[in-house]
C-alpha cells in the first residue's frame, strides 16, 4: 500500500524531484507504515488517551527519560519544551510523548509538509521553509498563534534548529543547526517558562554524507533513518524547569544562548556518545 502522507516530498517542486524523493523514501520502507498508521487513525487518534505514546509503542520505539518528568510544581506560567532535533521524525513523536503527559493542551512547531497527516493538525502549528511570501505570512500566523496558545495555557514545543542535525564533515558527532531566534521572541512575548530536554544519539553515517552532498538526498533519507530507530530506545534527559522570573532580562541573544545551553549541558562526554553512536 502505497503511503504518500508520510512523506517529504512538496507538491510545489519539480516533478523530478518529487519523483525522486518519493522513490528514496518508498525504498527506505515507507509504505510499510501504512497499516500502522491506519490503526492508529482508526483505534488511537482523537480515541484514547495517550496518543504518542501508543504511536511509538505501534513503530516499535521505547522512550527512557533522564530527569524529572513530568515535572513537578510546575509554574503557573505558560511553559515552552525547547528541545534538539537529532533525528526528525522519532524525536518529534517521542517529544509529543513527553508532553502529553503533563496534562495540559499541547502544540508542537512542525515542518508543515508533515501535516499530510490530518490527525496531527490538532497537535501542530505549521512552520514553512520555502522562500516566499506565502510562507512568511503563514510563519507569522503561526507565531502569532503560538503566542496566544501559550497565554490560553498550551503548552508550545520547538525544535529551535528548525533542521535535523548533521555531522559537517560525513563523520563524528552531529551538531544541530543554528538555534533561530523563533523561540527567544516566543518565549519573551508569552512571559514563558522553559523546559529544557537533550535527544540522545543521531541519525546513521549515510545520512550525514548524503548531506552534503544535496539537500533533496538528505531529506529524501529522512525516512529511512525514521525506520531505522525501529526496534530502539530513544534516550531522552529532561533538565530543570527555567521559570520566567529566571530568564526575564531583556536580551533576546542572550536568552538564546541560555536555552542552547540548558539543553545541551545534558549532551553526554563525547567517548559515552560516540560508543552509543557506533
Amino acid at each position: 500500500m502505497n503511503f504518500d502522507k508520510l512523506s517529504y516530498a512538496n507538491e510545489n517542486d519539480p516533478r523530478l524531484k518529487r519523483w525522486f524523493i518519493r522513490s528514496i523514501e518508498g525504498l527506505s520502507g515507507r509504505n510499510r507504515y501504512a497499516r500502522l498508521y491506519e490503526a492508529w487513525a482508526r483505534d488511537v487518534a482523537g480515541k484514547t488517551e495517550g496518543v504518542f505514546a501508543r504511536m511509538l509503542d505501534l513503530i516499535d520505539v521505547r522512550l527512557s527519560v533522564r530527569g524529572e518528568w513530568p515535572p513537578k510544581n510546575l509554574p503557573e506560567t505558560p511553559v515552552v519544551i525547547v528541545a534538539n532535533h537529532p533525528f526528525g521524525i522519532g524525536d518529534g513523536i517521542a517529544i509529543l510523548a513527553l508532553a502529553e503527559q503533563l496534562g495540559r493542551p499541547f502544540k508542537v512547531l512542525i515542518n508543515n509538509e508533515l501535516l499530510k497527516v490530518p490527525e496531527m493538525a490538532p497537535y501542530s502549528l505549521p512552520i514553512s521553509f520555502e522562500e516566499t511570501k506565502e510562507a512568511l505570512a503563514l510563519n507569522m500566523k503561526t507565531r502569532n498563534d503560538a503566542v496566544k496558545l501559550l497565554k490560553d495555557g498550551t503548552t508550545i514545543i520547538v525544535f529551535p534548529a528548525g533542521g535535523v542535525a548533521t555531522a559537517k564533515k560525513g563523520f563524528g558527532r552531529a551538531e544541530d543547526l543554528p538555534w533561530k531566534m523563533f523561540p527567544a521572541k516566543l518565549i519573551q512575548s508569552a512571559k514563558a517558562s522553559v523546559i529544557p530536554v537533550y535527544f540522545e544519539g543521531q541519525n546513521g553515517r549515510l545520512f550525514h554524507l548524503a548531506s552534503r552532498i544535496s539537500l533533496t538526498l538528505r531529506i529524501s533519507l529522512l525516512i529511512r533513518e525514521f525506520r531505522r530507530l525501529s526496534g530502539s530506545t530513544i534516550a531522552a534527559r529532561v533538565g530543570q524547569v527555567m521559570r520566567w522570573e529566571e530568564l526575564d532580562n531583556g536580551d533576546r541573544k542572550n536568552l538564546l544562548t541560555r536555552l542552547y545551553d540548558a539543553v545541551f549541558s545534558m549532551a553526554p562526554p563525547r567517548r559515552a556518545f560516540l560508543r552509543r553512536a557506533g
